[in-house]
């Protein structure tokens, strides 16, 4: 015990405090002395909020995900933005195991929470990777319109290219309903034939990896466009109708190709 204070007296001696904070902050693994160290900071003083949201992220995939939520929530609130941004990294992660588990009803009530939260931060500035994660969890829970809130700030001046880039990022992670937001913004704001049709089916392919070929047909119809004339994209259309159940809409698109006639909406 006496050689663990010995060495954590030289440790804070060697290291100015700002310095090895923002040491402990860039590391993504605690050592057995970083974690004593923090350990013995929070002892020693319960409100050191560096110290409590360092331990907690040493623990978030190990510690109850509803009592990590109740650890980090108030420090969302930090006037410290590296305090703010980890808290908000943390919450997200409670956010996510809790999504992975519990009842209906748990889950109704962490729909709930997640909701008031997301209506306090479409009114703050939030940093632009935050702002994806939050959306990506409102799009698991069906809150698109909070969702594009949340997003709308950091992709107003996002090229077609940074989007498809989002996109692929967000298809990567298996989240579906936010990648097919980036496909179809990208394809709104592309100027070249090739890109739009790209984009568009990359965005109503998302969709259908959720297992709702319905929603990407109603999707399909919004964002169609410059390309309602499109002969690729209207013989992909009516494969997507005929996978969606709707044999209606699939012979419309094609009386479309062969007689080369604007789509009729809502017309058999």
């Amino acid at each position: 015990m006496l050689v663990l204070l010995v060495v954590l007296t030289l440790f804070f001696v060697v290291f100015p405090k700002r310095a090895l904070m923002q040491r402990l902050y860039n590391d993504t693994v605690l050592d057995t002395l970083s974690l004593s160290y923090l350990q013995n900071i929070l002892r020693a003083d319960v409100r050191n909020t560096d110290a409590a949201l360092l331990l907690a992220r040493h623990h978030a995939d190990t510690i109850d995900p509803r009592a990590l939520e109740d650890q980090v929530a108030s420090h969302t609130r930090s006037a410290d933005a590296r305090q703010r941004e980890l808290a908000h990294t943390l919450l997200i992660r409670a956010f996510e195991r809790q999504l992975g588990s519990g009842s209906a009803a748990s889950r109704a009530d962490l729909r709930q929470r997640i909701e008031a939260l997301l209506n306090r931060l479409v009114q703050t500035p939030l940093a632009a990777n935050l702002a994806h994660d939050y959306a990506a969890l409102a799009y698991r829970l069906n809150l698109t319109e909070l969702a594009s809130r949340l997003l709308r700030p950091h992709l107003a001046d996002a090229s077609p290219a940074m989007l498809e880039h989002y996109g692929h990022e967000a298809q990567a992670k298996a989240e579906y309903l936010l990648a097919s937001y980036y496909f179809l913004l990208a394809r709104e704001r592309s100027t070249r034939l090739e890109d739009m049709r790209r984009r568009y089916r990359l965005g109503l392919d998302a969709l259908v990896a959720t297992g709702q070929p319905s929603q990407a047909l109603e999707q399909a119809e919004r964002h169609l466009g410059a390309l309602e004339s499109d002969l690729p994209t209207l013989r992909y259309l009516t494969r997507l109708a005929l996978a969606a159940g709707q044999p209606d809409v699939a012979a419309r698109y094609a009386r479309r190709l062969v007689f080369r006639q604007p789509v009729a909406r809502g017309t058999p």
